[in-house]
């Protein structure tokens, strides 16, 4: 195994258990603020977990595809996104708007406007 560079490094290591795990060997290796000048560093058990399982589940229904009817978005399809400022965005341009692919449909006395995917529960 090749070690990661510094850069690879504080990438995988930017948050999460990566995070928890980071700000634990730094500690570790006194690279921290001292505990006389923060919270004691240390548990007030010992640790017991031997294993974590991390479960990144990307590709729920987004909110603008369920529930959070936006006709805006709907009329806007497919025009350069443009909200009247500066966006700053670190890998790529923002694109084009993209409206939800389901069609939407109000429902109840309420008239909550809900999407296809979920017509058993807008019921």
């Amino acid at each position: 195994m090749t070690p990661l560079s510094r850069r690879e490094f504080l990438f995988r290591a930017g948050g999460g258990l990566g995070g928890i795990a980071l700000a634990h060997m730094l500690a570790r290796d006194g690279l921290v603020a001292s505990a006389s000048d923060a919270l004691p560093l240390g548990l007030h058990h010992a640790p017991k977990a031997k294993r974590v399982v991390q479960l990144f589940m990307s590709g729920a229904a987004s909110q603008c595809d369920s529930f959070d009817y936006k006709p805006l978005l709907i009329k806007k399809n497919g025009e350069k996104f443009d909200p009247g400022g500066k966006v700053e965005l670190f890998q790529s341009d923002p694109g084009v708007v993209m409206a939800s692919p389901w069609e939407w449909r109000q429902y109840g006395e309420s008239g909550k406007w809900v999407s296809r995917l979920l017509p058993n529960m807008a019921q």
